[in-house]
């Protein structure tokens, strides 16, 4: 089995790649550990009162738009959550995560050499 060497050009790609997603892991997860830290605590009673108002609210886009509309804008909102508060700091960790991963796995494969392919064998020779 014939193995590829690596290129000094591929070499330095992936030690790029590797830097790239240590400073997008790091950058993230102390963006994340800020966020955590500086979100405003949740309130039980705003709680509460806005469930009751949303139950209004649901009928009401339920009446006007049907069970499409409630999903609609149940992942609207959901999304939007993503981005407030302790929760930013979950999602800002996860997508830094995944983000270093992702350069990691690059990085990985650039050294990755397919199998050799082997001749067909052909009988009639």
């Amino acid at each position: 089995m014939k193995h590829r060497t690596i290129t000094d050009s591929d070499r330095a790609l992936q030690a790029r790649f590797r830097q790239a997603g240590l400073a997008i892991l790091l950058i993230g997860f102390i963006g994340a550990a800020l966020a955590y830290r500086f979100a405003p605590p949740d309130d039980p009673v705003a709680d509460a009162i806005a469930l009751m108002n949303r139950k209004r609210y649901e009928y009401q886009m339920e009446l006007m738009g049907g069970k499409a509309n409630l999903l609609a804008e149940d992942l609207k909102e959901g999304f939007a959550n993503l981005w407030r508060g302790r929760q930013l700091a979950h999602t800002l960790a996860y997508l830094s995560g995944s983000g270093a991963l992702a350069c990691f796995f690059i990085a990985h494969r650039l050294s990755y050499s397919p199998p050799a392919a082997k001749p067909a064998h052909d009988p009639h020779r």
